[in-house]
């Protein structure tokens, strides 16, 4: 028989020490990108592990020669080491408790990669350490902690004979902090995403995510003319010229940004901000211009992105953002290039879906509290991977939004959220009676 709720939290306080083992593994394998060197060690950490609870592992590289990965080498400096990636398979071999007679799979994903340590730590990054009800640690919100819950749940099911209600593909891949072509996007075009439906591990737990918001990154080189700076009437000043193209950058942003998503913020920022429902978001992130003091500057180049809802579509990004330019051109005769750089699209799941209501309805029994149904600004990798696959998804993760610091020194979840997160899994797999 499986265990009443209130017997299940007294197995996940059981396994405290074996979760915090497993964490305490995935932190201390470097996985950080660039370079990006550690995939094949954590992989074949984890085979022997995934083989114990049942599962058959495929350790899948990404070859050399596929044309996306050769463009992300191009693109970002400094990877190094085989985009070395995990699929662990486990048949349920009963029904699942559906009509069709057989049981339905679920795909279970989240990424291995982390993004480098940076400064600022007040302990090691690539160990654990616990201050009071908290862990710290680079990747434990973002998102190791998920797969040592995962892993955890496993353990648990196993040791009560809980069988799960779905066969198990688990696809925990690689070079999702980068934000170009990831190993779950290569698992997607390769057909190795089959389930029925997607749980992606990635995300905060302070809802179920149904939706995100796509990327465009955009750079505009700005040209003009260099000359001595005490005759600059010879030449073209690039900056001045490009403070002409930010303040038309500034109106576009915004239009841009008066716009809303009919899907739910979450409550956290709604709180935070007034906020009620995702937006798009237009941003200037860095500014590059300039020889010397004495030179009039020949150039000056201006980057940014462009997050845009599941409402907005790639193509109308990009000629907004074009048309804008277009006209400041004509008025003001200026030279400049604008080149785009389209990553991952949005990402949006019905919220009437059986399955977004399957995983409200463990998550809010596990962390005791009603989960709702949001949508996030950020993009993800499974976006990518849904678009080809059609596959309903819903995103829960480990770590709050707000206080986990995910990407910064002292990264850290609280203790209760990760065993919380260990009751969700075994909540959503467990076969009912």
């Amino acid at each position: 028989m499986e265990p009443e709720d209130r017997e299940l939290d007294e197995l996940v306080e059981e396994k405290e020490d074996e979760l915090m083992e497993y964490l305490s593994g995935l932190v201390s394998i470097p996985t950080f990108v660039p370079p990006g060197e550690n995939y094949g060690e954590i992989i074949d950490w984890l085979i022997p592990l995934f083989n114990d609870f049942g599962f058959r592992c495929e350790r899948i590289e990404i070859p050399e020669d596929d044309k996306k990965l050769s463009v992300m080498r191009e693109e970002v400096e400094g990877l190094r080491g085989e985009r070395v990636n995990l699929l662990a398979i486990a048949d349920s071999g009963g029904t699942g408790g559906t009509s069709k007679g057989k049981a339905e799979t679920l795909d279970v994903y989240t990424h291995l990669d982390v993004v480098p340590p940076g400064e600022g730590w007040s302990t090691p990054p690539f160990a654990t350490v616990r201050k009071g009800n908290r862990i710290y640690g680079r990747g434990v919100a973002d998102s190791k902690g998920s797969v040592a819950a995962l892993l955890t749940a496993l353990s648990i099911m196993r040791e009560h004979h809980l069988h799960s209600r779905y066969n198990l593909h688990v696809a925990l891949t690689t070079d999702e902090e980068i934000g170009i072509y990831s190993g779950l996007c290569y698992f997607a075009d390769r057909g190795l995403l089959r389930g029925d439906y997607l749980l992606c591990m990635d995300g905060d737990n302070e809802g179920i995510c149904v939706a995100t918001n796509g990327v465009m990154n955009w750079e505009i080189r700005v040209n003009g003319k260099s000359c001595h700076s005490s005759i600059p009437f010879m030449g073209v000043n690039a900056i001045e010229s490009a403070k002409l193209v930010m303040d038309e950058l500034e109106h576009l942003k915004e239009r841009v940004e008066s716009r809303e998503s009919g899907v739910p913020c979450s409550p956290l920022i709604t709180r935070m901000t007034g906020q009620r429902h995702i937006k798009p978001i237009f941003n200037l992130t860095m500014i590059n211009g300039g020889v010397k003091e004495n030179i009039i500057p020949p150039s000056c180049t201006l980057r940014g992105d462009r997050r845009y809802i599941p409402e907005e579509n790639e193509a109308e990004v990009m000629k907004e953002l074009e048309d804008a330019l277009m006209r400041l051109k004509s008025e003001h005769n200026l030279d400049f290039e604008l080149h785009c750089h389209p990553g991952y699209p949005p990402m949006y799941t019905s919220p009437d879906t059986g399955w977004v209501k399957e995983v409200q309805a463990a998550a809010s029994a596990a962390f005791g509290v009603h989960m709702p149904i949001t949508g996030v600004q950020g993009g993800l990798d499974v976006a990518y991977a849904v678009q080809k696959t059609g596959q309903p998804v819903c995103a829960f993760g480990v770590g709050s939004s707000m206080e986990s610091n995910a990407h910064g020194a002292d990264e850290n979840i609280r203790i209760e959220d990760l065993k919380d997160y260990v009751k969700f899994l075994v909540l959503l797999l467990r076969e009912g009676e």
